[in-house]
Parts: C-alpha cells; structure tokens; sequence
C-alpha cells in the first residue's frame, strides 16, 4: 500500500485493504486469519498474490490455509486485497461482523489512487458503516521509481 506509486498494485476505482490480525502485541492464529481470507473470498475478492499470506492459500476460491498452519501463532499477520470501490461497503461490513468473533485484534488499512478526487466516495462508504478513518493518513505523492532492470 505504502508503495503504491511503484507497484501499482492499486488502480483508479479501487480501494486496497489491509486487514491486519494481532498487532500490536497480541498475535494471532493462522485459523482467525482464514476466517478472513474465507469472508473475501466468498465476496469474489482476490486476495494480493505478491503478499507473502497467499503462499499459505491452498484453496483461493474458498480463501483456505493450509490445514497444516491454522494452529500456529504469529506475531501479526496482514490479508490484503483490492476491492471495487462501490463494493467497499459490502466487504467492511461482512469483514466487521466476523471480526467480532475473532481471538485477537484486528487494523483495517484502506488505500486509493485519487486521481484529483479527494476521497469522498471512501469517506462516504465509512460514514454509512458509522466507521471514521485516522486523519493521520499518509499520502503518496508519486516520487518513487522501481529499480533499474525492475520491470
């Protein structure tokens, strides 16, 4: 997400997610993590193939771990995707109400390439779910550049 002007993971109309489990502090097990992976999949989401999660992905239509991890613990551990922005809505609030039964904590990141718009679609989906982003937001401003000899 912070890398967004090199990576172009994120593009106008999308919204990127985070959704980090167990920090600060608490960790949290692989299982809470597939209850996650398991809501966004069934949403049709796609989870971010370069995030180093989707390695432990063995069913990505079904969003499950591999049985063999669920147990673990991990100090933290972040879901990330790329939403259609008018579906921000729907996936927050199916994410939010299996959060709720979660053992650990849970960050949302949210992210968006503006394109001279200033986030209202974003804030305005928030608002509806009563949710308010941190106004300590960061901003990319596009002066990264991909090695040379990166594609």
């Amino acid at each position: 997400m912070k890398t967004n002007d090199v990576t172009r993971r994120y593009r106008p109309g999308q919204v990127g997610l985070t959704f980090e489990l167990g920090r600060p502090g608490t960790g949290a097990k692989l299982g809470d993590v597939e209850a996650v992976t398991r809501v966004l999949a069934g949403l049709g989401m796609r989870l971010e193939p370069a995030n180093p999660l989707s390695e432990l992905v063995v069913d990505r239509e079904l969003g499950l771990l591999d049985p063999r991890v669920v147990n673990e613990r991990v100090l933290s551990a972040v879901v990330e995707c790329a939403v259609p922005a008018p579906r921000l809505a729907e996936v927050l609030t199916r994410v939010r109400r299996v959060a709720t039964a979660l053992a650990t904590v849970m960050s949302v990141g949210i992210t968006f390439v503006s394109e001279g718009e200033d986030g209202s679609t974003v804030q305005a989906a928030l608002s509806r779910l009563g949710l308010e982003a941190s106004p300590n937001g960061k901003v990319n401003v596009g002066l990264g550049r991909r090695c040379v000899g990166e594609p």
